[in-house]
């Protein structure tokens, strides 16, 4: 059980990192080639991909404990 934990904690940090160095690379190099609206729509759609990854990750380990 802790295996399985610890590995989807070490990914969920991971993904988070990872997400705010998309953040941080895109608010420097690429957003001025984009609008505002398509700049927000970008963020928007990398955390719901990061979300949904975590999402499907999490899900699989809880329903292990349902009954």
């Amino acid at each position: 059980m802790m295996a399985g934990l610890r590995s989807r904690v070490v990914v969920s940090i991971v993904v988070f990192v990872g997400w705010l160095i998309f953040l941080l690379l895109f608010a420097g190099f690429w957003a001025q080639d984009f609008s505002f609206i398509q700049s927000i729509i970008i963020i928007l759609v990398s955390a719901l991909v990061g979300i949904a990854i975590l999402g499907a990750m999490w899900a699989s380990w809880g329903m292990r404990f349902l009954r």
